[in-house]
């Protein structure tokens, strides 16, 4: 079997015809003509097979044909199989190399892919939106957590009922970033954590978007859910 290697892999370098330069540059050579590394890589792949090859006659398909499987000496044969083994490697990483280059990149080798898989940025300031069925209130905190101001819509002038509605949201809104003006917080960049599902959610969150310049970066929902806790209350029987 080990006698049979070297002319099997003469035969394969034979029927793809790689006996000449040119030949080989252009199998080992990439598709993609803008790759220089991969491309001197491969040349140097060929430029290495066309010297083992030239430099010992044994490696000729003619005198490897012409001659018997015991004619040859040990020494020479033991080269010749090593040989015969480095051309295979050869013409496995041009093949591979070939492949790849034709393959698309994935989205997660790009900048933005492993930026979204990176760590989150971290935020200058945090607001912090409750929105119950009953009330709204709103917290600005720094990146620390620490509340700079807060802001509900009871404070802003509504009472009973009229506190759970979407203009209670809003107004309260508006009555904290008068707040953070007095203060003169510099808010760079904002994210934003809503929690609840009550009606001034997004009425307070448009007022951000309508009366303020803020960069809001992140918007996530800390609503808590539960997985089979507590009982909930009775249906409200009117």
């Amino acid at each position: 079997m080990l006698s049979f290697i070297p002319r099997h892999a003469l035969r394969v370098a034979r029927t793809r015809q790689i006996q000449s330069v040119n030949s080989l540059r252009y199998y080992a050579s990439d598709s993609n003509d803008n790759n220089n590394d991969s491309s001197n890589s491969s040349n140097a792949d060929s430029e290495t097979i066309l010297d083992i090859i030239s430099a010992h006659p044994n490696l000729k398909p003619d005198s490897v044909n012409s001659s018997g499987s015991g004619s040859s000496s040990g020494s020479n044969s033991n080269f010749t199989k090593e040989s015969s083994e480095l051309i295979l490697q050869a013409l496995s990483r041009a093949s591979d190399r070939q492949q790849n280059s034709s393959r698309q990149p994935s989205y997660l080798a790009t900048s933005s892919g492993r930026a979204l898989l990176g760590e989150p940025q971290t935020c200058s300031h945090n607001l912090h939106i409750h929105a119950s069925m009953n009330n709204t209130i709103l917290t600005l905190t720094d990146s620390r957590g620490d509340p700079i101001t807060t802001q509900s819509a009871g404070s802003a002038g509504f009472k009973k009922s009229a506190r759970a509605g979407p203009e209670a949201g809003y107004q309260a809104m508006t009555k904290l970033i008068e707040k953070v003006e007095e203060k003169n917080v510099h808010i760079q960049t904002l994210h934003v954590l809503m929690k609840g599902f009550g009606p001034g959610r997004d009425s307070a969150f448009k007022a951000i978007r309508a009366l303020t310049t803020w960069d809001i970066k992140r918007i996530s929902d800390t609503t808590p859910i539960p997985f089979n806790g507590c009982r909930p209350p009775k249906p409200r029987r009117l």
